[in-house]
Formats: structure tokens, sequence, C-alpha cells
């Protein structure tokens, strides 16, 4: 269900565990640096959030259903400004996502999130089998948004493909090439956008994707060497994969990496 339909206690379960996470962080000054450019990665006033289910079928749908309105509610509450990009739902039920991805804008939004990519767990007695407790995970990637595109892609390193949307959008998405695809020549890396009605507003979105991946790339590079830090967060969305676990039952809250838990 909707967060905005939980009893209080539940709703608190969710809430109040970001907010006693992230009520003393503070944005300092830090910077990542190589000989071609410096990142200061507290100064990133934008980011995306990526959200899929994993393991659980429909109830790990509505789960991350769920994540992502208690993402939106602590957006909010920073006052950020949180914009969909896009967002998959299940067919079967408009509560249930498949993945979404949403831009979010605000003071130190990288800063305070950046650290919330893995695999979150619940544990709870889901509407679909009400006769156990069931096991269900959504994994979230946290991505920086650069506030110059450009600087992390140069126009000769794109190659840009047009092509009729497969969505939902009315007579001009089916009869127009209005869906594109860029593709980032040097490291392979392609984004699709098809969800607006326009082929240049569905442009602008997939560079502001495709560069945002990038400049992430870019990044872990800095830090660890390693290309491969999205695919560390997320891993497979196995259940045995977990940063943290939301336990109904015991209306309990764990961070596994901190190895704190709190009750609500």
């Amino acid at each position: 269900m909707p967060i905005n339909q939980m009893t209080s206690k539940q709703s608190s379960l969710f809430r109040s565990f970001l907010i006693n996470l992230f009520k003393t962080s503070k944005c300092s000054t830090r910077f990542a640096s190589t000989s071609k450019f410096s990142i200061d990665v507290y100064s990133l006033n934008k980011c995306q959030m990526e959200f899929n289910s994993g393991a659980g079928g429909v109830e790990a749908a509505l789960f991350t259903n769920e994540l992502v309105e208690m993402y939106r509610l602590f957006s909010e509450r920073n006052g950020w400004k949180w914009i969909p990009f896009e967002i998959d739902r299940i067919k079967s039920s408009t509560t249930g996502v498949r993945s979404a991805i949403v831009s979010i804008e605000g003071e130190c939004c990288y800063a305070k999130l950046r650290f919330e990519g893995g695999v979150h767990r619940v544990q709870r007695t889901p509407i679909t089998d009400k006769t156990r407790i069931h096991t269900s995970t959504s994994s979230i990637a946290i991505l920086p948004e650069p506030e110059t595109p450009e600087l992390v892609i140069q126009p000769g390193d794109l190659r840009k493909e047009t092509m009729r949307s497969s969505g939902a959008g009315g007579a001009n998405v089916n009869a127009n090439s209005t869906a594109v695809r860029l593709t980032h020549i040097p490291t392979g890396i392609s984004v699709k956008a098809q969800d607006e009605r326009y082929l240049q507003v569905n442009e602008k979105l997939a560079h502001k994707r495709l560069s945002a991946i990038l400049l992430k790339r870019q990044i872990d590079q800095i830090y660890s060497k390693y290309s491969g830090t999205r695919k560390l967060q997320v891993g497979s969305s196995e259940r045995s994969e977990k940063i943290r676990t939301f336990n109904y039952k015991d209306n309990r809250v764990v961070d596994h990496r901190l190895k704190v838990w709190r009750f609500f």
C-alpha cells in the first residue's frame, strides 16, 4: 500500500528512520580530483534516484512504490524539488512499480542521498499472500547530476538516433519519431527517452540522464579506480544483498552497513 494509506505507526517506520539518520548531516567541502578536473561532491545540488523492484514479484513492486513515496516525502521535508523522469508501473496495479527514475534538485541532495544506493529489503505479510511473512527487495542507485552537462559530454562523442515511441501519448507519438536514443561513443553507454510527446523534450531528458551516468562513472574512478560502483550499489537485487531491512512485524528498521537498528 502507498505510505499515505498506511497507519501512522507503519508510516513512521519508513520516514522516521531516514529523518534520524540524516538529522545531523551537514554539508561540508570535500573534493575528489584528478589532473583533469575536480568535483566537490558536497556542492552537487542535483541528483537522480533509480529504483528497481527485485526479488518478490508483485510484492516487490508494491514495496518499490512505497520507497519512491518515502523518498518523495523526505525530499519535501528537505525542501528539494522532486521531478519524476520515468515510472514503469505494473498493469495489474496502480500502486506497483517495476522501476522509476527521479531527478532531485536541492541543497546538498547528492551528499545526503548518495549512500542510500543498495538493496532495500522488506519483511511483512503481503496483501498477495496473508498466510506467511514474505521477504521482498528493491534496489536503489544514486547518480549525481552535473549543473552543466556539456562539461561531461563533448558533442562529438554523442550519437543520436530517433524512433517512434512504443509507449502511450496519443497520435503525435504514434505518427512521429518522438523517441530518442543517445549513445556515448567512447564508453558505449546509451540512454533512451520516450515518455514525453516531443522529440526535443525527450532529447533533453536523455542528455540529462546520460550526463548523470557519466559523471557518476568519473567520480567512481576517482575514489576507487573502479567504474562499476552502480553495479556494486544495486548488486543483483537478491534478498541476501541488503543494506537495510524494514521489518513490519517487529516495527524495526535495520541498517546492515552501520549495524544499527531502530524500533518505531
